[in-house]
């Protein structure tokens, strides 16, 4: 009887027991991960994780059982690299389902919510899953963006929105003067595009162009940048957007604005 109760056999089983505990307790975490989700997001996301931990705890089984028969540290220090290649080739798409999950579970953005994704997109959210986001842009063409990609959202009316557009000027350029230009010219947009501004009524405040001010001081490391912004009905908010960058590009080259310039150093061959 002794022969057969070895030191190795004890090892065995301990690993086994402790290999279930953790199994279990694993899965335990991740019904309480995936309890808030819905139906489609909870399917998914669990079968992910169940895999994963039982990759998991198949592996260390198997690996203890190894190390009798091979030099284990080898064998682990290769899966370990090939763990860190791996989390490195998919960091964008484990990024966006970690952010697609606190989405969903603190539900930051929801489905027929409409939204101004990166202050571009403009549509109806049509699904949201752990990886992206779909909308259905007014032109009835749909948009799916990774989680991971988008870095601004923007909850608007289904009726009104918020239209806004910049120019980023020189730092030699006196800001007083693009003040007092940009100042004028949302003064004259007012007046030029009257027929696309909200009217005041009982529900609403009436809408105007507004000169915002310096919005960034090192937009893209190249100048400073100036917003002008205005509320206006959603179906007409891509067209007046237009306008307004037109009408900011015509005036910064009529009064002279500087727009910053790019140095690019030649390098010669001796």
């Amino acid at each position: 009887m002794d022969y057969f109760i070895t030191p190795q056999i004890i090892n065995f089983f301990i690993v086994t027991i402790i290999c279930f505990f953790v199994y279990t307790g694993l899965n335990r975490y991740i019904n309480l991960a995936v309890e808030k989700l819905d139906d489609c997001n909870k399917k998914n996301l669990e079968g992910l994780l169940r895999g994963l931990s039982q990759f998991f705890v198949f592996a260390i089984y198997f690996f203890y059982i190894l190390n009798y028969f091979i030099d284990v540290k080898l064998c682990v220090g290769i899966l370990f690299l090939l763990t860190i290649s791996s989390l490195f080739v998919f960091k964008d798409y484990l990024n966006s389902l970690v952010i697609g999950y606190f989405s969903v579970v603190n539900k930051t953005i929801a489905e027929k919510d409409s939204v101004i994704l990166n202050n571009i997109h403009i549509g109806v959210v049509t699904k949201v899953s752990l990886g992206s986001v779909e909308i259905l842009k007014n032109n009835d063409t749909a948009l799916i963006i990774p989680h991971c990609k988008i870095n601004q959202i923007e909850k608007v009316s289904k009726d009104y929105c918020s239209v806004d557009a910049s120019v980023v000027l020189s730092y030699k350029e006196n800001p007083e003067k693009a003040e007092e230009v940009l100042i004028k010219l949302a003064e004259k947009l007012n007046d030029k595009y009257k027929d696309y501004l909200l009217k005041d009524s009982e529900q609403e405040a009436g809408s105007s162009f507004v000169y915002k001010g310096i919005t960034r001081l090192n937009a893209d490391y190249q100048g400073i940048e100036h917003s002008i912004s205005v509320r206006v009905k959603v179906d007409v908010r891509e067209e007046i957007k237009q306008k307004l960058e037109r009408e900011l590009a015509i005036c910064c080259y009529k009064n002279g604005l500087k727009l910053p310039e790019r140095i690019i150093a030649l390098k010669n061959n001796a």
